[in-house]
C-alpha cells in the first residue's frame, strides 16, 4: 500500500513538472539589421507569429531576445557600437558576416556568436538558427513561435537532456535515489518536446498522465537493465550508457509520433 501510494505520489510531482515546462517563459522578438536583413528576417519568419522577428528595427532592441546583424566586411564602428548598445541592454548579439576574407578581423572579439556566409551560399538558415538558440535564455519559447527554429531546438534539447542523463546514471550509480531523477530529466524532456508545438497547453492531463506513467515505468526498466550490463562493463559507465540510450529512445519516440514538430 506503501508503495503504490508513494509511485501515485511520483507521478502526480511528474505531471506537475511537465505542466510547469509546457508553460515556457515568454520570449521576446527577434531583431534582424543590417545589410540585407530583410531577407534574412523573411527567411527567418517564416511561418512564424506575427512580430516575432521583425528587420531593421535597431530602435527596438531594447526588450528583444536576440540580436542578430549582418555585415559585410571587417566590423565597422557602427557595428560595434550596436553590439556594445545591446550588450547594455542585456541583449545578446549574432553576428551574420558576410562573405568573409582572411585578412578580415575575426568578429568574435565582439560576440561568441558567429555565422561566416560564403559567396553565393545563401543565408545558412540552420547555423544562424543554433547560434540564436546558444544565445536565447528562452529557445524553446522561441522555436514554439519560429518554425524554421523547431528542428535545432529539438536537437538541441535530445542533446543536452541525453548528456544530463548520462551524468545522472553515471554519478547516481546503483544508488536508488538516481531513479526518480533520472525519470524527471526524462518526462522533462518529452514536455519541452512538446512545448514546441504551437498550441500545446498544459491542460492536457490525459497524455501527460500518460507521459509520466511511461516515464516511471521506463526508470524501473532501466534500473533492472543497468544492474544487468553491470556484470560485463563497469558501473558507472553501464549505469550512464544505459540512462542515456533510454533518454534517447524516449525522446526520438515522442519527435516520430510526432508530438513535437520536427
Amino acid at each position: 500500500m506503501i508503495g503504490a501510494r508513494a509511485q501515485l505520489f511520483e507521478v502526480r510531482r511528474l505531471v506537475q513538472a511537465i505542466q510547469e515546462e509546457t508553460e515556457p517563459a515568454r520570449a521576446g522578438r527577434i531583431v534582424v539589421s543590417g545589410m540585407l536583413c530583410e531577407q534574412l528576417a523573411r527567411e527567418l519568419a517564416a511561418g512564424a507569429e506575427p512580430g516575432a522577428v521583425v528587420a531593421d528595427a535597431t530602435s527596438r532592441v531594447r526588450g528583444a531576445e536576440v540580436l542578430v546583424h549582418v555585415m559585410a566586411g571587417e566590423p565597422s564602428t557602427a557595428d560595434e557600437a550596436l553590439v556594445r548598445a545591446a550588450d547594455r541592454a542585456g541583449v545578446p548579439v549574432v553576428l551574420v558576416q558576410l562573405w568573409p576574407q582572411e585578412r578580415w578581423t575575426p568578429p568574435f572579439v565582439l560576440t561568441p556568436f558567429v555565422v561566416e556566409c560564403r559567396a553565393g551560399e545563401g543565408f545558412p538558415i540552420d547555423d544562424i538558427g543554433r547560434r540564436i538558440a546558444d544565445a536565447s535564455e528562452h529557445w524553446t519559447d522561441l522555436a514554439r513561435r519560429i518554425p524554421v527554429l523547431h528542428d535545432v531546438v529539438s536537437d538541441k534539447l535530445v542533446g543536452t537532456s541525453v548528456i544530463r542523463a548520462a551524468l545522472i546514471g553515471a554519478l547516481g550509480g546503483r544508488k536508488r535515489a538516481s531513479r526518480p531523477v533520472l525519470a524527471l530529466e526524462q518526462v522533462r524532456t518529452v514536455a519541452r518536446l512538446r512545448s514546441l508545438r504551437a498550441g500545446a497547453t498544459p491542460q492536457e492531463l490525459p497524455a501527460l498522465a500518460g507521459a509520466a506513467t511511461a516515464a516511471l515505468a521506463l526508470s524501473y526498466l532501466l534500473r533492472e537493465a543497468a544492474r544487468r550490463a553491470g556484470g560485463t562493463l563497469p558501473g558507472p559507465l553501464a549505469n550512464a550508457a544505459v540512462a542515456a540510450g533510454t533518454t534517447w529512445a524516449l525522446a526520438e519516440a515522442v519527435r516520430r509520433l510526432k508530438l513535437a514538430p520536427v
